[in-house]
Parts: structure tokens; sequence; C-alpha cells
């Protein structure tokens, strides 16, 4: 038993270690992104140099979006994973102070309830949708932006980046849905594309 306890914590220790670090490269691509839109914004009325090649700017958020999107499905698998060890972990728990205690106020759990979208206070669900909703906002602002300034470049030709960006937008909205969705603890997940079968 206790062998068995060992690897269960070894995993849970991995599995925090790894969204720590999940959190960082986060917060390190945001920070890229935001350098990216204000310096390209600070030299707006100079992106006429670029000529059609203005509509090419909004790409790499883009791709940011794509790979928030990633690594926000990957925390909430990390946080699934890690919420089914704690419970594992507390069920070896013995004595008289395991019955007493409180374990939606330690660990993991405690941090989801109070940070996840599904089960925060609603004054911290505001907070969580303002800020995942400006981010969405931004991005789609500076693609109109940059959108608009292309068009005196491309006439007619405008609607081809338009629709590029039109069809590139709907599986990044897509794929957040989706990884908002697997932030919902109380709802198992259903096996899906690349999904693990849940027991």
């Amino acid at each position: 038993m206790s062998d068995d306890l060992g690897v269960l914590t070894a995993i849970y220790q991995s599995d925090r270690a790894d969204r720590s670090t999940t959190l960082t490269v986060s917060l390190a691509t945001m920070g890229v992104a935001v350098t990216y839109v204000v310096g390209t914004i600070a030299f707006y009325d100079k992106l006429d140099l670029l000529g059609w090649a203005i509509c090419l700017l909004p790409f790499p958020l883009i791709c940011v979006a794509a790979y928030q999107a990633l690594l926000l499905n990957l925390a909430a698998v990390r946080a699934r994973s890690m919420l089914t060890l704690e419970r594992a972990l507390f069920d070896q728990l013995s004595g008289p102070d395991a019955s007493s205690l409180d374990r939606g106020e330690i660990g993991v759990t405690a941090s989801e309830r109070a940070a996840n979208l599904h089960t925060a206070h609603p004054s911290q669900r505001a907070a969580i949708l303002i800020a995942y909703g400006g981010v969405g906002v931004i991005d789609v602002g500076y693609i109109g932006l940059m959108l608009v300034k292309a068009a005196a470049h491309l006439s007619g030709w405008i609607a081809v980046p338009v629709g590029a960006y039109a069809a590139l937008l709907v599986p990044v909205a897509l794929a957040w849905r989706h990884s908002t969705a697997n932030f919902d603890f109380g709802h198992p997940r259903r096996p899906g594309a690349g999904d693990a079968p849940t027991r």
C-alpha cells in the first residue's frame, strides 16, 4: 500500500509541476502577443509601406490564440488528473483527523473551486469572462483594424484574407469552447477525438 501511495504522490507532484510550467508558458505567450499588438499599433500610420502585406499582420495573433486554447485544454486535463489523484490520496488517510478534514478547503480542489469559471463566485466569474473575453475582443478588433488598413491596397481582393481569417477563427473558437467545457468537473468527460476513454 505504501508503494502505491508513493507512486500516486509522485504522479501528483509531476502534474503540479507540469501545470505550473503550462501557466508560465501561457503568460509568456500572452506577453509576446501584447508586445506584438502594441508594437504594430504604434507604427499604424507607417503600415502603408507594407502594402498588401498588412493583411498578414493578424496571423501571428491567430496562432497565439490557437496555442492558448491548447494550453487551456492541457490545464483542464492536468486539473482533472490532480483532482483524481487527490481523491485517491485522501482516501489513504487514516486516524481521527482524517474524518474531520474538509477536502474542499485544501489542495487543487480549493483552488479550482475559487478560480474555475463553473464554480467560482459570481464576481470572480465576471473577472474570468472579462479576461478571456477581452482577449477575444482584442484579437477580432485587431484583425478588423488591419484588414481595413489593407483594403486600400487590395481593393476587391480584400475578400480573400477576410474569408481566410473567418475560416481560421471558427476552429480556434471551437477549441476555446471545448477547453472551457473541460473545466466543468461536475460532468465527466465524454470520449471524443483525441480523448482517452473514461471508466
